[in-house]
């Protein structure tokens, strides 16, 4: 009878080294499908919410709601209502927001790629609107959904940063109180159409350094938009 014959220590360390090797090149692979999926998810989550923000609209006479410009609301806000003081806050708090009936889902307010820990209006969502909703604070109340142009930013996934103050102090902010970060090197934000989109970081630093109206500095109260 002959023998089978086994496979040697080298061969088999071979086999090993090249199992090892298949997988650590799969890895960066795997690593960029996630981020992929976790960015198409924020994209849909934002998508949502500017339904939600159209539909708002369509109900209130154009009126968009209020941004919540400013720590503690006055008026009731687009993520919390009056009352709700933002250093203060928990994440059942976005319940009292305007949109919440519109939404109407905790896990649509927040970003797959924005991980613990949370504070401030982070605690209720990843999402901030652009300021410009109130002419960023000189407006006294929301401006109509119909001042704006179809492509104009009115959310952002809020990867805010403390130039102006603690960052997610209240639920909006200005174009230059966020940077790139959630998403690698891209900004996914949300338009006044309700669709949903990513912004390069040359292209988002080319609008947020700019000092003409553009889709980010969008103020419909004044001629550049800032």
């Amino acid at each position: 009878m002959q023998s089978r014959r086994a496979f040697t220590l080298i061969e088999l360390l071979i086999v090993i080294a090249i199992i090892a090797l298949l997988i650590t090149l799969s890895i960066p692979g795997l690593k960029a499908v996630r981020a992929a999926g976790k960015q198409t998810g924020c994209l849909s989550d934002m998508r949502q919410i500017g339904i939600a923000a159209v539909a708002y609209s369509v109900d209130f006479r154009d009126a968009l709601p209020d941004p919540n410009w400013g720590p503690k609301a006055t008026v009731p806000g687009w993520l919390y209502g009056p009352g709700v003081n933002t250093q203060n806050c928990q994440p059942d708090d976005r319940k009292t927001g305007l949109l919440w009936n519109y939404v109407g889902d905790a896990k649509l307010y927040r970003c797959p790629s924005h991980v613990e820990p949370f504070s401030g209006t982070a605690l209720m969502t990843s999402y901030i609107m652009n300021g410009a909703v109130r002419g960023y604070g000189r407006q006294a109340q929301a401006a109509r959904i119909d001042r704006f142009h179809s492509g104009d930013v009115l959310l952002w996934d809020g990867n805010e940063q403390p130039e102006f103050g603690p960052p997610y102090n209240d639920g909006s902010s200005f174009p230059s109180e966020i940077v790139p970060g959630h998403h690698g090197t891209s900004v996914t934000c949300m338009r006044a159409d309700a669709s949903s989109q990513t912004v390069t970081h040359a292209e988002f630093f080319a609008l947020r350094n700019s000092s003409e109206r553009n889709a980010f500095w969008c103020s419909p109260s004044t001629g550049n938009g800032h």
